[in-house]
């Protein structure tokens, strides 16, 4: 009987305090994926891109109990505390100085991104002083020839290069981008990696219709994220020969170093389509080519005959592990770039747009 008084009394104690304890209900609201900052408390479509609110809930953060501060007569004062003299910091002090002795002034200039800077090298955030405006690009499609590794092949280049133009904005504008497409065949340009509406994403048949020959298109989105993407054509195989570039959404504050737009691909004198056919027929071609073929004596010799028929099973290159043999590796649509603007010991920043189908490997600051 005592057991059961006992965890009666401790029952009633819970239930008081659960009913004394603070209650947060959790919130439901209806906002858009391309606009979070759009929230709205009944459904509807967003007012900026016309997409229809999505249902989101978000959970009440538990309320808690400040803590009770205590009473100011049990601070020790100066004379209580032998040996160690408090000071307070001047008023007319300059220089603000934190608890861990660091300049509060230089800490504020320090980057929050990706790129970590020396504190001393005197690099400074810049802001933006333009409002978010709507920037415009028009892009002229045509054929052109090349010869890129001694042999004259057909190419595609936008506005007369190749990489496509470096299509630069800031977080907040609008991008605008008119298509003219003067090729004798279909065309269309699919934005990698940006966030924007579905029926801008650029791929033919899901998302739009092919650009027809002889015609242009505008494709117009948000720039809502920051950071170095790239865009290409996804008809076909014109990326292969051509429609790829660098796109690079800017922060509203940017750090006051040059900066130069790397574009890396790799070029093929082949015709894509017979690059497609020699894939799909499984052939060694390739590989003799890159002098990457191990016969099956080789691989005992060398005891990777297990390797060597892992990677048959899978259909995986003996020692390569690149597809393709291809003839020039390029930067910037060139096989030696120079920077003549630079000089030794001058520091720079990389913005990198990776096209090409067997670079794998990231940069992202160098001096």
């Amino acid at each position: 009987m005592k057991k059961i008084f006992l965890i009666f009394i401790q029952f009633l104690c819970l239930a008081a305090f659960a009913q004394n304890a603070p209650r947060a209900a959790n919130k439901v609201i209806y906002t858009c994926p391309m606009h979070p900052q759009i929230q709205n408390d009944v459904p509807g479509n967003c007012p900026i891109c016309g997409m229809k609110l999505v249902k989101k809930t978000i959970k009440a953060i538990p309320v808690k109990r400040p803590p009770v501060s205590k009473p100011k007569d049990t601070i020790p004062s100066n004379k209580e505390i032998k040996g160690i003299e408090i000071k307070k910091p001047s008023e007319d002090s300059s220089r603000k100085i934190d608890t861990t002795g660091m300049n509060m002034e230089v800490m504020a200039e320090k980057p929050t991104g990706d790129i970590t800077i020396d504190r001393y090298m005197g690099y400074k955030l810049i802001p933006t002083t333009e409002k978010p405006r709507i920037v415009v690009y028009h892009l002229y499609i045509r054929d052109t020839m090349v010869n890129y590794a001694n042999k004259l092949k057909r190419a595609i280049s936008v506005n007369g290069q190749i990489p496509m133009p470096v299509l630069t904005f800031t977080e907040g504008d609008t991008a605008e981008i008119w298509v003219h497409n003067e090729l004798n065949e279909e065309t269309s340009l699919h934005w990698h990696g940006v966030f924007l509406p579905n029926r801008m994403d650029g791929v033919p048949f899901l998302t739009q219709m092919p650009i027809k020959q002889h015609s242009i298109y505008l494709y117009k989105f948000p720039i809502i994220q920051h950071g170095t993407h790239w865009y290409h054509s996804h008809t076909g195989l014109q990326e292969q020969i051509g429609m790829y570039g660098a796109f690079i959404m800017n922060k509203r504050a940017e750090w006051n170093i040059p900066t130069i737009p790397v574009v890396l691909s790799d070029w093929i004198n082949m015709n894509p389509r017979e690059v497609s056919r020699s894939l799909h027929n499984q052939t060694d071609w390739y590989g003799i080519r890159k002098n990457t073929i191990q016969s099956y004596s080789e691989a005992i010799r060398s005891t990777n005959l297990k390797t060597k028929l892992t990677n048959e099973w899978k259909r995986m290159t003996a020692m390569d592990v690149s597809d393709i043999a291809y003839d020039k590796f390029l930067i910037n649509g060139e096989n030696q770039p120079m920077q003549p603007g630079f000089k030794a010991g001058d520091k720079v920043r990389l913005r990198i747009a990776n096209a090409g189908a067997s670079s794998y490997f990231w940069l992202t600051y160098a001096g």
